[in-house]
């Protein structure tokens, strides 16, 4: 697969310009969750097939259990979230069991070259996740462990953005632009016309329809559900919230 192929056939459609934007949701759990997140818009159900570090809420499910939610949808898909530094073989059978166009690494890391090869030969992508970026992240340098590599295929980047911040959509648009030497809206814009980007954000009803009105580079949102994380600066939102959101997304 080449890079960005899946982005550019995901990413089109019927919606208006502000709506054409993917939707992902990571860590869902039931078949429930699932049918709820796809009737509200969302296009990529990521679900857990390996526990998450960041978290401790039991959101990891079976093999089986991804079968049976991929058999429930009628339009969005899966991504399974799974260990990746392993038998390609083994990747891309857990990939085609549940009828996945791309797969994520349970945490940030530069697949091997044969990885890659397999996953390409199956035309499977890559959802290269795990990225975080700090307000004093210099952007050149925000993915350059990926970019560098030779033969690199990816489907999207996907980052999530000042999680060290409750507020990080009031800190990136208003606070940031005291100081040059911080991240900016234009950076985040920027590294999306070049690279295609999801992002993760503070996404609540009240702020998400301006978020994509900014932020019109970027390819779509991310939305991580959760309850308890192991440690600070990891943003997630329960169940109940990203659905409210979405509503308020949708109009």
């Amino acid at each position: 697969m080449q890079p960005g192929r899946e982005a550019d056939r995901l990413g089109r459609g019927a919606r208006a310009p502000w709506e054409n934007k993917l939707i992902k949701v990571d860590r869902v759990r039931s078949v429930d969750e699932a049918i709820a997140l796809e009737k509200l818009g969302t296009d990529l159900i990521g679900v857990d097939l390996a526990p998450d570090p960041r978290f401790d809420d039991g959101r990891e499910i079976t093999v089986e259990q991804a079968v049976e939610i991929d058999t429930a949808l009628s339009r969005a898909s899966l991504v399974p979230v799974m260990n990746l530094d392993d038998d390609p073989g083994r990747i891309v059978q857990t990939a085609q069991a549940v009828h996945a166009r791309m797969v994520q690494p349970v945490r940030r890391a530069v697949l091997s070259a044969d990885v890659r090869a397999g996953l390409s030969e199956a035309g499977i992508g890559i959802v290269c996740a795990g990225i975080e970026i700090a307000h004093d992240d210099d952007p050149g340098w925000v993915i350059s462990d990926y970019t560098a590599q030779p033969d690199l295929e990816v489907s999207f980047f996907q980052a999530d953005v000042l999680p060290e911040y409750h507020d990080s959509w009031a800190f990136l648009r208003d606070r940031a632009p005291e100081y040059e030497q911080e991240f900016q809206v234009t950076d985040l814009n920027d590294l999306a016309i070049a690279h295609p980007l999801l992002v993760g954000l503070d996404f609540t009803a009240d702020n998400v329809r301006e978020i994509a009105d900014t932020l019109s580079p970027v390819r779509g949102w991310v939305f991580t559900l959760g309850e308890r994380a192991r440690r600070g600066g990891v943003r997630f939102h329960s169940y109940a919230d990203a659905l409210t959101t979405l509503e308020a997304l949708r109009g």
